[in-house]
């Protein structure tokens, strides 16, 4: 699962960057909205993540968290960079209310970026599979908006599972770019059957083994736990997965040795 990467990823880069804008997506998601300095111009590859150094407990330590890079590059906003952040609970609380203080204040946030070696690498000729559990979507939505600005008619499906209905969000800019590009498919999976729930429903492999029978030729991105990469890559070997064709920031934190259950 290391792969030689076609393209190469930027040199890591500190920012003193500012909070723009802090905004509930739903009751367990937040947005964050950041800016690098003037003059710059962070450079990333899709479906990198960054470093935010934060006084998360007000005692003057910085503590190192880590977040998907949610926006493709935008050449109208260069310095633009989106986060999602899933509530957890009290420790979640806590950043929240330090970016808000930052936000207000116009204090800087330490950013360094772009971490991580699964960003998008491989041939777009190729049929895509990008498969993510809850706040993963941000890598996913990351990966998605890029791959359509770099070849429009690209083959590719999306694959996201929640475990509430309340914590999908921003499904109809999805399903707008469904209607947008016909070869991109969207799949919003909830993980046990509810009565509010419409569609589909249960392990993202097991709803991914009724939609597509033969996945030899495809490309994947895998976006979640340790236990759920490994256990829908395992799963989808039975319908041709090949694991030198999978990419997850998993295989760099958890090796499958050191696999965690999560």
């Amino acid at each position: 699962m290391s792969h030689p990467a076609t393209t190469t990823a930027p040199p890591q880069l500190t920012h003193a960057g500012q909070v723009l804008s802090v905004s509930n997506l739903t009751s367990t998601t937040f947005q964050v909205e950041l800016q690098t300095p003037p003059g710059t111009e962070p450079a990333y590859q899709a479906g990198q993540y960054l470093q935010l150094e934060l006084d998360v407990n007000g005692d003057g330590c910085l503590q190192s968290l880590f977040y998907s890079i949610a926006n493709g590059f935008d050449p109208e906003a260069p310095r633009r960079l989106q986060l999602l952040i899933q509530h957890t609970g009290e420790f979640t609380d806590r950043i929240i209310a330090h970016l808000c203080e930052l936000r207000d204040t116009g204090a800087p946030v330490k950013i360094t970026l772009p971490l991580g070696q699964a960003y998008l690498q491989t041939d777009l000729n190729l049929p895509h599979l990008l498969i993510a559990a809850g706040s993963g979507i941000a890598k996913i939505k990351c990966l998605t908006e890029t791959i359509l600005r770099r070849r429009p008619d690209a083959s590719v499906s999306i694959y996201w599972s929640n475990r509430k209905p309340e914590e999908f969000h921003g499904v109809e800019a999805f399903q707008g770019l469904t209607e947008k590009h016909t070869n991109l498919s969207f799949t919003p999976i909830l993980e046990s059957a509810d009565a509010r729930w419409p569609g589909a429903s249960g392990f993202i492999y097991e709803v991914i083994e009724k939609e597509l029978e033969n996945l030899a030729a495809y490309q994947f991105y895998l976006c979640g736990s340790p236990r759920m990469v490994y256990g829908t890559i395992d799963r989808l070997k039975l319908r041709g997965l090949k694991e030198a064709a999978c990419y997850s920031d998993v295989f760099e934190y958890a090796p499958r040795d050191e696999r965690v259950a999560v």
